[in-house]
């Protein structure tokens, strides 16, 4: 995939830090802002800061998202712009229930987030995912395992998007490192390795599979 170059100029270090630790995981390819001439031809400047803003406006060709409030919407959207997109397709977030719930995130084909969560945390962070990723179609689909009906219910509650229960069958690998997972798309599988976490395929496998919608 073409994308335009990325520079990142935040000024706020803790958000220096999630936003480098979010493009890290994400394998996406950025420079260091350092002055409106060095920009890269036709890049995005993603900065939370007003006077580098007013710095990079003299490039008629570089796209700058100004992003204040420091916000993961504000990185996204960004990230989107690097891809030509103000959204994604679709998002798909697959949730392997129990008493640590594991998340994975889907936009159009690339994981974009994916980590445990504590049980009575779920809906915070769906809520957070969803508000803060543009999507034209949303879903989130639970695994039917145990919790998996209760979680569903419960964020059916509190969410107005799509919401499936999935049949887990085969969801998770019978080994850590089971051939099993060879059938799935090699480059979501890429972000998670080394292989070694189970929930991690099944919640993977639980946000591509179609399941039954919760009402």
């Amino acid at each position: 995939m073409i994308r335009r170059p990325l520079v990142i100029a935040v000024y706020e270090p803790r958000w220096f830090i999630r936003v480098i630790d979010i493009l890290g995981n994400r394998r996406i390819n950025y420079t260091v802002y350092d002055g409106a001439e060095n920009l890269p031809y036709y890049s995005v400047l993603y900065t939370d800061y007003e006077e580098f803003v007013r710095e990079a406006s003299v490039r008629d060709d570089v796209k700058i998202i100004y992003d204040p409030n420091d916000s993961l919407r504000g990185l996204e959207e960004s990230i989107l712009a690097t891809m030509f997109k103000t959204e994604y397709r679709e998002v798909s977030i697959g949730i392997d229930p129990g008493n640590k719930p594991y998340i994975v995130v889907i936009g159009d084909g690339e994981i974009l987030y994916h980590g445990y969560v504590s049980l009575d945390k779920v809906s915070d962070k769906i809520l957070m995912y969803l508000s803060s990723i543009p999507a034209h179609r949303r879903i989130v689909r639970v695994g039917a395992g145990y919790n998996g009906l209760e979680i569903a219910s419960n964020l059916r509650r509190k969410i107005n998007v799509d919401i499936e229960v999935v049949d887990e069958y085969e969801t998770t690998p019978r080994s850590n490192r089971s051939s099993q997972t060879s059938s799935l798309n090699k480059k979501l599988l890429e972000i998670l390795k080394p292989y070694r976490n189970k929930d991690a395929y099944a919640a993977l496998r639980i946000a591509l599979r179609k399941g039954i919608r919760v009402y």
